[in-house]
């Protein structure tokens, strides 16, 4: 991202993009993303998640937060992901609560547990935990499960729950489903920037295709994809990627125009950056 900016500096000089005062309600990078036309961005260019963004068709940054940190293995084994997709998808569908007294926490997940924060304002609410007894949870939970600590903290989740009114086997299904989700879960402000930095390299890829592209291949290897997968989405957003030239490109790829970003001699098979560097030392002598 910090390579791209700096190229669009290079070849736009009143441009001036500063990343941090970009619009963030730009519809034409969320019609990119609702699209599914993610690869080569950070954090939701996975099959998985371009598959959900087509389902959840996220439009404001909440929504990309949410995006983020629902495809991860927490949410999944915690049985959070499905229903909410599903219930995003129904206009019509009224939130349901294992238990009325987590309407407060989980109202906009659409009632269920997305975030690391969520974990421990469950137990509050419900169990009647302290801060530092939730947080004591949160830990036993997100590290090596030790049986006796999770044992120990079920019977004060039951009995602060059965405290509060609520039957053990209610309980119970909200603690085993607290378990799945502390597999891997985000926190709700790692998610938050997170979604942040997708969004900017979206909309950088949105607005300056060349430019993002010649910086994500010189920035290889990184995410989920290959240079070639990565030449292909260029193409077919209209960006080229052309050849090395022995007498123009640089060692690392450049910018030609706003449509055609060409290869650096350093992406050449078997010559090596010491080589190309030579080339290029050579030229210019």
């Amino acid at each position: 991202v910090e390579e791209c900016v700096q190229g669009i500096a290079a070849r736009y000089p009143d441009a001036h993009v500063d990343l941090t005062r970009i619009d963030f309600a730009d519809q034409g990078v969320f019609d990119m993303i609702c699209e599914g036309d993610t690869v080569g961005t950070f954090q939701i260019e996975s099959r998985a998640q371009i598959q959900t963004l087509l389902k959840t068709q996220p439009r404001t940054l909440d929504d990309l937060t949410v995006q983020v940190a629902i495809v991860r293995p927490g949410p999944i084994v915690g049985g959070a992901t499905s229903p909410y997709i599903q219930r995003r998808l129904d206009p019509n569908f009224q939130i349901t609560y294992d238990h009325p007294l987590l309407e407060p926490v989980l109202q906009d997940t659409m009632g269920v547990v997305l975030y690391q924060d969520q974990v421990i304002e469950v137990a509050q609410v419900l169990a009647g935990f302290t801060a530092g007894q939730a947080d004591q949870l949160r830990r036993a939970m997100t590290r090596k499960r030790s049986q006796e600590a999770i044992t120990s903290l079920w019977s004060q989740f039951r009995d602060g729950a059965t405290a509060n009114g609520v039957p053990e086997e209610t309980s119970h299904g909200i603690f085993q489903k607290l378990l799945g989700f502390a597999a891997y879960g985000f926190p709700r402000g790692h998610a938050a920037s997170f979604a942040v930095l997708a969004y900017q390299s979206c909309w950088l890829k949105h607005h300056y295709a060349a430019e993002f592209l010649c910086a994500l291949l010189n920035n290889q290897p990184m995410g989920f994809y290959s240079p070639s997968v990565l030449a292909n989405e260029g193409k077919r957003r209209g960006v080229r990627t052309i050849l090395p030239g022995l007498n123009q490109s640089g060692v690392r790829c450049t910018v030609q125009d706003a449509r055609t970003v060409q290869l650096g001699l350093g992406q050449i098979q078997g010559l090596g950056e010491d080589v190309a560097r030579a080339i290029v030392a050579e030229r210019s002598a």
